[in-house]
């Protein structure tokens, strides 16, 4: 192969690479969306489609708990939990630390996806990756954007707003997840509002997460970087607080309802486990806007009923001791 046909082919030059190397690069996925966007769920869909492939999972969460890898299906390969901070900045030197432990581990993975947490940028996730030693061990193979079709307009006229669509223009794919949720004309109105942040970028329609694995992984989505603009890091500080809250004390269901109930314009987010009174089995708590879901999650085994929560809110309005209050007294 000429020079010069290395230099019009950036696939071309990625094979060349590949073959200097010892073993070659693995293929790389960033999952990343909005809190409450549904990225476990598309995770989950990709993970139940392996078919036996060695896929390595990193997953992080903003919080000191991470729900989300409890969550996580289990197949063959490692998962790295990464807590108590942003993988795009102040857990950066771990995220790298995780990202090595996994390229590290025998056999090698044949593919890695990094969930990101709902307030990462994933420019700054790519400027992070580029610039660290492993950046011959692996390349980004896509980077995937989830959109929960129900709130994504909702990011026009909020204080998040540069943060959302930075994390439309820094991705290659967005998958607006929940559609079968939206009316025909809201889903065109997402559409429209994505193609213009982001010209060109591939958009995919999901109810429940549900992606075809060849649509978001695999050789057909190598060149797709060649097509988005070059990332860029953004130092801007994100604009949430967060908090942990666990007792052993069962809850009151009645009392907890309508608790998160008023705390809707004050919680944005919230997700964990929740020991009711009078109820065997765990119960999955997930909170996104004015929407709350319960799910039964099983029996709690030999493990002490306790409930945790992460909590996630707007920085200027979130008083963690009100909340705090509020949630202790629906405890028995």
């Amino acid at each position: 192969m000429t020079p010069s046909t290395l230099q019009r082919n950036p696939l071309a030059r990625l094979t060349e690479v590949g073959r200097q190397q010892r073993l070659p690069p693995v293929p790389t996925t960033l999952v990343c969306g909005f809190l409450g966007a549904g990225k476990t769920t598309l995770l989950n869909s990709l993970l139940a489609q392996s078919k036996g492939q060695r896929i390595a999972v990193l997953v992080n969460d903003f919080g000191a708990l991470n729900i989300d890898a409890r969550l996580i299906v289990k197949v063959e390969g490692q998962t790295v939990e990464l807590a108590d901070g942003c993988i795009c900045c102040s857990i950066r030197d771990d995220l790298i630390a995780g990202v090595e432990t996994v390229l590290n581990t025998s056999p090698r993975p044949e593919q890695l996806l990094i969930e990101t947490s709902g307030i990462s940028d994933p420019g700054n996730i790519l400027c992070s990756l580029g610039q660290a030693e492993l950046r011959r061990d692996l390349y980004v193979e896509n980077v995937v954007t989830v959109v929960d079709a129900l709130h994504a307009l909702d990011s026009r006229d909020a204080e998040y707003r540069e943060l959302f669509e930075r994390q439309l223009c820094n991705a290659y794919m967005a998958v607006i997840n929940r559609v079968e949720m939206a009316a025909p004309e809201q889903r065109t109105a997402v559409r429209e509002w994505i193609d213009r942040l982001a010209p060109g970028i591939a958009i995919v329609e999901a109810e429940e997460g549900a992606v075809a694995t060849e649509v978001i992984l695999g050789e057909s989505r190598l060149g797709q970087s060649q097509f988005r603009p070059v990332p860029t890091a953004s130092s801007r500080a994100h604009p949430f607080a967060s908090m942990v809250w666990s007792t052993e004390r069962p809850i009151r269901r009645t009392a907890f309802v309508e608790t998160l109930a008023a705390l809707s314009h004050t919680i944005f987010r919230a997700k964990g486990f929740v020991h009711f009174q009078h109820y065997p089995l765990a119960t999955l708590f997930q909170k996104v806007g004015g929407q709350s879901s319960y799910i039964d999650a099983g029996a709690w085994g030999g493990v002490t009923p306790r409930t945790e929560l992460v909590l996630i809110g707007s920085a200027s309005t979130f008083d963690k001791q009100e909340v705090e209050r509020m949630l202790d007294a629906c405890c028995v």
